[in-house]
């Protein structure tokens, strides 16, 4: 490997080690790539976020399938259409309608190694919860829907996250989207191992994944 100094120091070897470890071949990859390449590479890694929002959305589509005891046939007819939605469509993330499920999917990381969620992620997630719980332009009334919500499973820093997350609020606000936002709070139950007979349509259950 070249050696470099500076700023081409850092990035040429976090470039080289990434891409070492995803070919397998070991070589100056900082300095083999052409403009083209580079583009290239950045237009893809652009898009890692829907790759991973997609690859959640139909790990948890399998989930709610086996939980829910939905037949094959079924199950790869949802998959389908959750395939043929473009990224960033306005509507629910999962909608079965036969089964009354609604799901958001979130791809949301522990900001820089922490164990704790940026305030936009907190937001973002609790108001998906309320979308669940209110409905919105694809599906107005979900009161007889079992909704849930999930969240990236990405080990510990996750699991105290979605904890802090969900810690009841401190004070009050005049502010009516955190009034919400603290209000929701108390309609979001963590998933753990609940039977599906325990499953109500009041709440909204979090659910953390791993992807398949």
């Amino acid at each position: 490997m070249t050696n470099y100094e500076g700023r081409q120091k850092d990035l040429g070897a976090k470039l080289n080690s990434y891409l070492t470890k995803l070919t397998g071949q070991e070589k100056d990859y900082y300095n083999a790539l052409s403009q083209e390449d580079l583009a290239e590479l950045k237009t893809v890694l652009s898009d890692i976020n829907n790759v991973f929002t997609l690859r959640l959305t139909l790990t948890a589509t399998k989930w709610l399938c086996k939980t829910f005891k939905i037949d094959n046939k079924t199950k790869n007819d949802i998959i389908k259409e959750i395939d043929s939605v473009k990224p960033n469509t306005n509507g629910f993330d999962i909608k079965i309608d036969k089964q009354k499920i609604v799901a958001e999917v979130k791809c949301v990381f522990p900001s820089n190694n922490s164990n704790e969620y940026l305030a936009a992620q907190r937001n973002g997630i609790l108001d998906d919860a309320i979308k669940l719980i209110n409905g919105k332009k694809q599906l107005s009334d979900t009161s007889d829907y079992h909704k849930f919500l999930f969240v990236i499973n990405v080990g510990h820093r996750t699991d105290k996250a979605v904890r802090a997350l969900l810690k009841p609020s401190k004070g009050t606000s005049d502010n009516d989207i955190r009034k919400n936002r603290h209000k929701i709070k108390e309609q979001i139950e963590l998933l753990g191992n609940n039977s599906i007979e325990k499953f109500g349509k009041d709440k909204v259950y979090l659910k953390t994944l791993k992807l398949d």
